[in-house]
């Protein structure tokens, strides 16, 4: 998926997942501040990715491209980009920004960054998983998960009220399609955590939770 980055004429992000439905709780980017990346032309585009993975990601996409240059990734640092759902959950994002600076912009991750898959760039929904939230905390963002205990997308997030997180994976695919920032999306096999007890698999949302402690 390419994210738009803000007063940067036609420069784009690239950035990939496999749980579509958390794109819509994307509060940021990370990348490795020791990385490469590079600056690719697209067409009339410029994407970025990481060094050692372009050839990989644009082997995926099957365009024609070349490299304009290279820069660290401690160098993209607080660029801001344009959410492809922001038009429709507008008042949402407005308020999270209102209180977190660092709303929809890259934040630095040596940990949980790298280059063994994908696109080099991390989309980072603190409240859709563990590692996702140590990051967006110590950036000051909040664990934007909304969903109710069932997966289901409540009234306030209008064309996803009431689809099911996973389950309806699709039409989320088909929601970036229709956004025109969908580059590409292939079949992989990876582990998934799966519940315990019904073997099936889970998604992570963000709890209050209250502990006792006994002295």
């Amino acid at each position: 998926v390419k994210f738009k980055l803000k007063n940067k004429g036609n420069e784009f992000l690239v950035i990939w997942t496999t749980t579509a439905w958390t794109i819509s709780f994307n509060l940021a980017v990370m990348v490795n501040p020791n990385l490469n990346y590079a600056k690719v032309q697209v067409g009339d585009e410029a994407w970025i990715i990481a060094e050692q993975l372009v050839s990989d990601v644009m082997s995926v996409v099957g365009k024609k491209y070349h490299v304009l240059n290279v820069v660290k990734g401690s160098a993209l640092e607080g660029l801001e980009y344009i959410h492809p759902f922001y038009e429709k959950l507008k008042s949402i994002y407005d308020e999270i920004k209102s209180k977190s600076a660092k709303m929809h912009t890259v934040v630095l991750s040596e940990e949980y960054v790298d280059v063994s898959e994908g696109s080099g760039l991390v989309h980072c929904a603190p409240g859709c998983g563990p590692e996702d939230y140590e990051v967006g905390h110590k950036n000051g963002l909040p664990a934007f998960n909304n969903i109710s205990t069932r997966g289901e997308f409540p009234d306030e997030m209008g064309e996803f009220s009431g689809l099911i997180a996973r389950k309806d994976d699709p039409k989320f695919i088909h929601a970036l399609d229709e956004t025109r920032v969908l580059i590409a999306r292939k079949k992989i096999e990876h582990e998934y955590p799966h519940d315990w007890r019904f073997h099936e698999p889970v998604i992570f949302r963000t709890t209050k939770q209250w502990f006792f402690r006994v002295e």
